[in-house]
């Protein structure tokens, strides 16, 4: 049957409309099957409704504000249809919903800032840091010299700085808030999909999270790109499926700020593309939609693009146009990120999983996902309602698979994978692990089996605030001060650790004198005048050119001089060489 306006919403006063038009019969079931939903609340005002034939087969969707200007040639039944299963038997209150999203907000809220300032600042976060508290021209300059970092993280922490002050826990409280605000994000775009059930499963998998955790007590993008994939998510299929334009240049507004949070939001955006591609034929949107937010995205994306960062990444080493493939990358780091995404890292996720972490992981969260995707194994379903479920575990797959894929093939060119740069994938992930979960139809068995989850998780967890995994800095730091005499000579190993030993003295020391290191072959030099010599070893998960490059350095400083005091702090060792005449272990005065 062909109606007028096909493809299109239609808004419905309050409550049932059985009589709004003449001449047509008009039904709303009470049982309704949920498929589509805008607004959120079946039957309520404002809400957008579904049109379906008396035969229950699909009509159409209008975008017409009288239900009386509508002509159908047979009797329309009404369905109202929020996106997701169907209305849950024992419904949540609404007091009691927003309770518990708020309780396990605060929990994310409350293991985010938990023992937040436990480890020092790393490599990567003294690069954030340090740039971020510089002006804007020379924040750009570093950027684009180093070639792999959009500049709105850094932008948005040098504000906060501003606002909060500048040290390593106030930049990590940023990601707290965007962690926190993911949880909620997350919720929303569950809600949407699936119904409040899994929802809440969904937020209380990412309040819990081992990676979202760790990426959220990092002043790093990635708990920011963790916020605006749900966001940029829900978005895009209002704005699909709505065809109105507020939710459409929101999305597109979404989306130029994920791109600018990280080069990765492009595969995000990528996904969204293949999927309306996917669907093009069920869901039209105007072609001056996509031109305009395809111009609006190139125009504000202009300024990045123009900053030379193009030419930059052409002839970088860093560029993908350069270095070796890495056929070395394991096929095997699909199982070992899938595992971390199940927190399947009890001895902290720089550390190998244990064997039976695949094991555990996979039945509590692998295998509930796949049981979320067996709508997708039926023949075409005939009920709609069927139909929309499989076209959200379709945006799921596709959300998660496309950028899975790019960050796979990047790491075999480049050899730069790591977890952290797809660590936003745990929202998609975890929306199939929660439908997987909430379709348990025992209520017993459902509470039973989250609660193992829940279990694992915070078993996980503990290795994210008692197992260090950043250099500690800020200890060897506080030890050299308090040591250092005039006349001292300071000599960092392995050389490439140059920049960031002596930014992050700036960040731990900075009303203190600066450090002024010396190259090694100028302090083995005769001319040298150094009364002792403090070598920085600086060895990030001890690996081999670092160990390597300390042992020489230590050599070398012991050919002539006698070393006169160690000191062993996480992944950074201090050694103070004196006059052969001291004696090892006494410091002079």
């Amino acid at each position: 049957m062909s109606l007028p306006n096909e493809g299109k919403f239609l808004p419905i006063p309050w409550g049932c409309p059985g009589d709004l038009a003449s001449g047509n019969s008009y039904a709303c079931r009470s049982d309704a099957v949920i498929q589509f939903r805008i607004q959120g609340r079946p039957c309520t005002k404002g809400n957008e409704l579904s049109l379906y034939s008396s035969q229950q087969q699909p009509a159409s969707l209008f975008d017409t504000q009288d239900l009386a200007s509508l002509h159908a040639p047979a009797p329309i039944a009404v369905d109202f249809l929020p996106m997701s299963n169907s209305r849950e038997r024992g419904p949540i209150e609404a007091r009691s919903h927003w309770l518990l999203l708020s309780a396990i907000a605060v929990l994310g809220m409350a293991l985010r800032l938990y023992r937040l300032n436990y480890q020092s600042v790393w490599y990567d976060e003294i690069f954030s840091l340090t740039l971020s508290h510089m002006s804007l021209g020379q924040m750009i300059s570093y950027l684009v010299k180093d070639v792999v970092h959009p500049p709105l993280h850094y932008f948005l922490l040098h504000v906060w700085f501003m606002v909060v002050g500048f040290g390593p826990y106030q930049a990590r409280l940023l990601s707290v808030l965007f962690g926190t605000l993911a949880i909620a994000a997350t919720y929303w775009l569950g809600d949407y999909l699936f119904g409040r059930r899994a929802a809440i499963i969904a937020a209380l998998l990412l309040a819990l999270s081992q990676l979202a955790v760790m990426y959220s007590q990092e002043a790093r993008p990635y708990a920011q790109i963790l916020f605006l994939v749900p966001c940029c998510s829900y978005l895009f299929l209002i704005a699909l499926r709505t065809r109105r334009a507020g939710p459409w240049w929101s999305f597109v507004g979404a989306a130029i700020l994920t791109i600018y949070t990280h080069y990765y939001g492009f595969f995000v955006v990528a996904s969204f593309l293949f999927f309306a591609v996917l669907y093009r034929q069920r869901y039209h949107l105007p072609v001056s939609r996509w031109v305009g937010g395809v111009a609006l995205t190139l125009a504000l994306y202009l300024p990045w693009l123009s900053s030379g960062i193009v030419s930059e990444w052409l002839h970088s080493s860093r560029g993908l146009t350069h270095g070796p493939s890495r056929p070395d990358l394991p096929w095997w780091t699909i199982l070992t990120s899938v595992n971390t995404f199940n927190n399947g890292r009890p001895s902290g996720l720089l550390e190998s999983s244990p064997w039976w972490t695949f094991v555990i992981g996979g039945l509590l969260f692998s295998v509930p996902a796949l049981m979320a995707l067996k709508p997708l194994i039926k023949t075409f379903p005939a009920d709609p309602a069927d139909q929309i479920v499989r076209e959200n575990l379709f945006f799921l797959i596709i959300l998660f698979l496309i950028p899975f894929s790019g960050a796979l093939a990047l790491g075999f060119k480049s050899g730069a994978y790591n977890i952290r740069y797809v660590t936003f994938l745990t929202v998609p992930y975890y929306l199939l692990v929660a439908r997987g979960i909430s379709l348990l139809d025992r209520p017993a068995l459902r509470a039973t089996f989250l609660a193992a989850c829940v279990a694992y998780s915070i078993y996980s967890l503990r290795a994210n605030y008692f197992v260090p995994y950043k250099e500690d800095y800020r200890d060897a730091y506080a030890y050299l001060a308090q040591s250092r005499q005039a006349g001292d000579c300071y000599v960092v190993a392995p050389t490439y650790e140059i920049r960031q030993a002596k930014w992050a003295w700036t960040i731990y020391q900075g009303n203190q004198t600066i450090l002024s290191l010396t190259p090694l072959d100028m302090v083995m030099s005769p001319q040298a005048n150094c009364q002792r010599v403090w070598l920085i070893s600086v060895m990030y998960r001890s690996t081999p050119p670092a160990v390597r490059e300390s042992k020489e350095a230590r050599a070398r400083l012991e050919n002539g001089r006698v070393r006169i005091e160690e000191r062993r702090y996480f992944w950074v060792d201090l050694d103070l060489y004196g006059p052969e005449s001291t004696r090892l272990g006494i410091i002079n005065p």
